[in-house]
């Protein structure tokens, strides 16, 4: 009975103590200053993926009348498909704001384990690789993504599409 008596008793006084030394571990603003008030947070209008590369200006790259549907499913993105009637050719064109580096680390990963798995590609944005029809482009801290579907001479077209989107990317 003692014994549990002064466990408790030590535990209290270490609980006590921690308290005491936490209350001392955040930083103390003088009584005559106010503390900042809290920014608002900056309301940013970012172009939409149909808005990058309109549906006019698919429709000329792909050389076939196409229609742009949004097709952005989550914040943080922005994404287009661009169709013909007959559902070919179809280009997905997406922006994942802020995830092109770990895009393009998870791709190494991916690579080391199945090598050849997707390809490097040349020429287009900060860093660029191919996994099956899908095109992802860094560029700066942001991902392109780029599906092609019954697209002629895709890679040429790839690059048209990213410059045309590349400066309507940032605000």
């Amino acid at each position: 009975m003692m014994r549990s008596k002064s466990r408790i008793a030590a535990a209290t006084i270490a609980a006590a103590l921690g308290a005491l030394l936490c209350a001392g571990c955040a930083p103390k603003m003088p009584a005559n200053v106010e503390a900042p008030a809290p920014k608002a947070a900056e309301a940013v209008k970012q172009a939409s993926a149909c808005e990058m590369v309109t549906q006019s200006e698919m429709s000329a790259i792909l050389g076939v009348a196409v229609a742009a549907k949004d097709t952005t499913h989550s914040a943080g993105e922005t994404a287009c498909t661009y169709s013909a009637p007959s559902q070919f050719p179809t280009v997905q064109m997406e922006v994942d704001w802020g995830d092109g580096e770990a895009a393009m680390g998870a791709f190494a990963m991916l690579n080391r384990s199945e090598p050849g798995i997707g390809s490097p590609y040349d020429g287009v944005g900060d860093q660029a690789v191919a996994v099956g029809p899908t095109l992802m482009i860094r560029t700066g801290e942001d991902l392109v993504k780029l599906v092609f579907s019954g697209v002629d001479d895709a890679p040429a077209k790839a690059k048209k599409i990213f410059q045309t989107a590349k400066p309507r990317l940032s605000p």
